[in-house]
């Protein structure tokens, strides 16, 4: 019989770089490559549960002024490559680092969807040329975030989970009931 298994990838354990800070994620290599890009770059940071880098990859490439980044795209990724925990990285061209409306949406909802999936987003980091801004430090961030979508997703989930408990005792009773009957037979 030949199983079909799924491994991690070997790694030097040398190699593993290990994200504890912010500045830690500055200080990459692959960011410090956008930083100064004229385009904004969407990289997604995926982290196993000691914080070591697990995935690095640019998720989007925008223009000067935005980069569009679907939450499903980055939700996938996270799935495929097995992440814990992510983070989000990507610079302005414009030098300012404020976070848009736009980047706090994105950070907002996709944590939401990523909780579904007992993934956590660990920061969204916007860089410039020389500097850097956490969105998590700043609390641009809400981690009870809500809306209208998200208070639906939720509800459905409530929906999903109570038929899965209803079901679960339904088990538990038919089975409470066989050992009744069973024990009766023994007498």
């Amino acid at each position: 019989m030949s199983l079909n298994i799924e491994v991690q990838k070997k790694s030097n354990r040398a190699d593993m770089r290990k994200i504890t800070t912010p500045e830690d994620v500055f200080k990459l290599k692959e960011v410090q490559e956008i930083k100064d890009a004229i385009q904004e770059y969407f990289l997604f940071i995926g982290l196993d549960r000691g914080n070591h880098i697990r995935d690095i990859r640019i998720m989007g490439i925008g223009t000067s002024q935005s980069v569009q980044i679907d939450s499903k795209q980055i939700i996938r990724t996270a799935l495929i490559t097995a992440t814990e925990k992510v983070i989000f990285v990507h610079n302005h061209p414009s030098n300012t680092l404020n976070p848009s409306g736009h980047d706090k949406y994105l950070s907002n909802v996709t944590n939401k969807l990523l909780e579904a999936f007992n993934i956590e987003l660990i920061d969204h980091i916007i860089v410039s040329e020389d500097n850097y801004l956490s969105m998590m430090e700043v609390h641009a961030i809400d981690k009870n975030y809500s809306d209208e979508k998200m208070n639906f997703m939720e509800k459905a989930f409530l929906v999903e989970e109570n038929n899965s408990l209803k079901h679960e005792l339904e088990n538990l009773k038919n089975s409470n009931v066989e050992e009744v009957e069973d024990d009766e037979e023994v007498l």
